[in-house]
């Protein structure tokens, strides 16, 4: 196992899916998800690097893998705590 994969796998909230990491955001309501995703957006645009999201009313899915690599790399790790951190 690689040392990316390991990685993935010690970060508390978040599944490891083959090579995607995927996490659940449940929020208060809609509109603090939605500001939730706003953020994450501002980071993958910053970042050149775009999750798959999932808006369900108060529960915000977001995958990240690298898909030109087609495997998990630290861009996905970096993105995902950048998520962490918009969430706490």
């Amino acid at each position: 196992m690689s040392q990316i994969k390991k990685e993935a796998k010690e970060m508390a909230g978040w599944d490891l899916e083959d090579e995607t990491l995927v996490r659940e955001f449940t929020f208060d309501n809609f509109l603090k998800g939605i500001d939730f995703v706003q953020n994450v957006a501002a980071y993958a645009e910053g970042a050149q690097h775009h999750p798959y999201l999932i808006i369900d009313h108060t529960t915000i899915t977001i995958k990240w893998t690298t898909v030109d690599e087609g495997k998990l790399t630290k861009k996905d790790i970096e993105a995902a705590q950048a998520c962490d951190t918009f969430y706490a």
